[in-house]
């Protein structure tokens, strides 16, 4: 069973993380030291940390990250997002509620585009946030809205975070985003209803002048070639034309060529802008996972998983009680933690209980990212909330009351995806028989 050593062992190394944490330390730094604590305490060689710290970057399925990343500020910066909500505003904007609707539709499409909330939050909220405020919405709930809708990019594929998920538990990333399908449309909807019960109830938009059906038809034929970004992204992806990594980089090539050639966008300004937003993320990314992917040989090392699982089965833990706790320690790391740490401080640990007990990758995939998202809008750390409070300037008390409402209904249709498990999993298996 568990011994008193590796209790002890699992104790220190997270005593380490958060106080180094606390103490304001890049977090990449954090996870490093972390790794060093557990490597001395299970008596594995540290000498080799930094071999592996180089060697977990070398993935062909990680570079599909930079490449959607840059992608989507292309989209962003050089115009196509704005004739992509233009679109969907001329299709859905005559509803009462239409505009916050058009808001979340496009963060839907948009999050289709990049998988990142903060490409998201940056170009669909500069877009959509200014004539919400001059139709009389208050700024305090359209940042509440952007600030949800955006972490919408995290469920709907492609996104980043199954692609790193799935490089660790080696499930292709195909499978993983057809399993974020489901879930990814039903959450979108979840939070658009409740905008449009919320602008109801309180009165919030002005009658809007509808646009003549002409001016209509003409915006949603000039929005098609950038709404046809996710179906070539993912349809490259199912028809087996290209792999994950290489429909990224077809993104980034057809994202470059409508800002040029349709939209007449693209300045080597904005271009060399949208390489820097890119850089800086995946900069970002990349130094986290590689920290964090070496926390898991002294973990293994010291066979830590394996005790574990023991441990549950003499406990008589079943499946669903399994992920009842898997989901309150994300939630509880999430109070403190950037998604990218959450994955990657408890995917080594779980892998291995998951797949003694049967629970299906796919559909631990999605309920984990569920938990990544309610992890960026929740107090007293979540990255959203701080993103949102920046770019707009609002005092953050603001922003987090703002996105209560919201935050309750992922917190809510959280249960749904846990005991519903063929959400998750119905469209992988008719897709690619899994």
């Amino acid at each position: 069973g568990f011994c008193i050593m590796e209790m002890w062992m699992i104790v220190a190394g997270f005593a380490v993380f958060f106080v180094t944490f606390f103490f304001g330390m890049p977090i990449w730094l954090c996870l490093v030291l972390t790794t060093i604590t557990f490597g001395f305490l299970s008596g594995m060689l540290v000498k080799n940390i930094p071999l592996t710290l180089f060697g977990s970057l070398d993935s062909f399925l990680l570079l599909a990250a930079p490449f959607f990343l840059l992608g989507g500020n292309i989209m962003a910066r050089c115009g196509p997002a704005k004739y992509l909500f233009e679109a969907i505003d001329a299709v859905v904007g005559g509803i009462p509620g239409g505009l916050p609707f058009a808001t979340v539709l496009s963060c839907m499409v948009f999050a289709a585009v990049t998988g990142s909330t903060l490409a998201t939050l940056v170009a669909v909220g500069s877009i959509t946030v200014p004539p919400m405020t001059e139709m009389g919405y208050p700024k305090k709930f359209c940042l509440g809205l952007m600030c949800v809708s955006s972490t919408l990019g995290q469920i709907i594929p492609p996104s980043i975070y199954m692609i790193l998920y799935g490089s660790y538990v080696q499930v292709s990333a195909a499978r993983l985003f057809l399993g974020g399908m489901l879930p990814g449309v039903i959450l979108g909807l979840l939070i658009a209803i409740i905008t449009l019960l919320i602008t109801v109830k309180n009165g919030y938009e002005k009658k809007r002048e509808k646009l003549p059906l002409i001016d209509r038809i003409h915006r949603v034929l000039f929005g098609i070639p950038a709404l046809l970004m996710p179906f070539l992204v993912l349809g490259g992806i199912y028809t087996g034309i290209f792999t994950p990594t290489e429909a990224a980089a077809v993104a980034c090539v057809y994202s470059i060529l409508i800002s040029h050639f349709v939209y007449h966008g693209l300045t080597l300004n904005n271009f060399l802008e949208s390489v820097k937003g890119a850089l800086h993320v995946t900069s970002m990314i990349f130094f986290i996972v590689a920290s964090a992917i070496i926390i898991a040989s002294p973990l293994t090392f010291a066979q830590i998983p394996q005790h574990l699982t023991a441990e549950l089965v003499k406990l008589g833990v079943g499946k669903n009680l399994f992920l009842v706790l898997s989901v309150v320690l994300f939630l509880f790391l999430g109070l403190f933690l950037d998604p990218l740490p959450i994955l990657y401080l408890t995917i080594p640990i779980l892998l291995y209980p998951m797949q003694q007990l049967g629970v299906n990758l796919i559909h631990f995939c999605v309920i984990t990212i569920i938990c990544t998202q309610i992890a960026q809008i929740t107090p007293p750390f979540g990255v959203s909330l701080y993103a949102t409070s920046q770019l707009w300037d609002e005092p953050i008390d603001k922003v987090i009351s703002a996105s209560m409402p919201f935050l309750l209904i992922l917190i809510i249709s959280l249960p749904i995806f846990m005991f519903i498990p063929w959400l998750s999993t119905w469209i992988p298996k008719i897709v690619m028989g899994y």
